[in-house]
């Protein structure tokens, strides 16, 4: 936090600056936006939040939801400090707040007022649907869903599910408690019985869930002429020159490059 520079809002957002913003996609990208279900549709090109997200993450801007909002509070209010001397500054959106947009995730570029997205040009894209390991918030279906357990559990675990063995679950009050598996498994009985729900600790809060997702591969990169600040244009253009996080847009695994060049208009 002590090394990023937030100075840019302290300005008004008088967007002098034009240049040209290149995207190249390195892997295929999936961009979706709907709520997620059992298919992730992707759209062909990135949205304008996905844009400003990418910029954040090459200038190293990786704020949880309530910092980000504490942020903005602090620029807002030493923006109207240090220029609203005689001036009304309060009523600017930029200032005021009144215009903020967010993307369906919640998230609100610091950007967007001093940054805009003019004219575009998006190449053609090919779509393709593949697999993907999307994690899903565990519920009663734990035993079946995860790969993994607690390594603590594993003999325990065996010899319930052992067909074999006396050993068994049971649906309402356990026979011994598996609060500490470590300790119990040395003087069990045999035929130990054990409500299965008393397992929970011991696997993962979330397990893998194989879902159909699209993917779109672009044949060139996307093309955005953007208006900005002198000052934030120059501090873009470094930071995408050595990004402080690898880029990315839509999901993390869709790996771009991106380069700030300055229009002469």
């Amino acid at each position: 936090m002590n090394n990023i520079d937030l100075s840019f809002f302290l300005e008004p957002p008088e967007l002098d600056t034009t240049a040209l913003l290149v995207v190249e996609a390195l892997t295929p990208l999936s961009m979706s936006t709907a709520q997620p279900g059992t298919y992730y549709r992707s759209q062909p090109a990135p949205t304008e939040a996905m844009l400003y997200g990418l910029l954040e993450n090459a200038l190293g801007w990786h704020f949880p939801e309530d910092i980000r909002s504490d942020l903005l509070k602090q620029l807002r209010q030493a923006a109207k400090d240090g220029l609203g001397r005689g001036h009304p500054l309060k009523k600017e959106s930029w200032i005021s707040g009144d215009k903020d947009a967010e993307s369906v995730s919640g998230f609100m570029s610091l950007l967007q007022y001093h940054l805009e997205f003019d004219t575009k040009i998006l190449p053609e894209t090919t779509h393709f649907d593949d697999l993907w390991a999307r994690h899903v918030h565990r519920k009663d279906d734990f035993e079946g869903g995860s790969r993994t357990n607690d390594y603590r559990i594993e003999a325990l675990y065996n010899r319930l599910k052992d067909d074999d063995s006396p050993a068994s679950f049971v649906t309402k009050k356990s026979e011994a408690s598996v609060s500490d598996p470590s300790e119990l498994l040395g003087r069990l009985p045999n035929d130990v019985k054990v409500r299965q729900n008393e397992l929970k600790p011991f696997f993962p809060y979330y397990y893998v869930s194989p879902t159909k997702r699209e993917y779109v591969v672009p044949d060139k990169p996307y093309r955005y002429r953007i208006r900005t600040t002198a000052m934030l244009a120059d501090t873009i253009a470094e930071a995408l020159e050595d990004p402080a996080a690898p880029l990315y847009l839509g999901s993390n695994d869709g790996w771009v490059e991106a380069r700030l060049e300055e229009l002469n208009l």
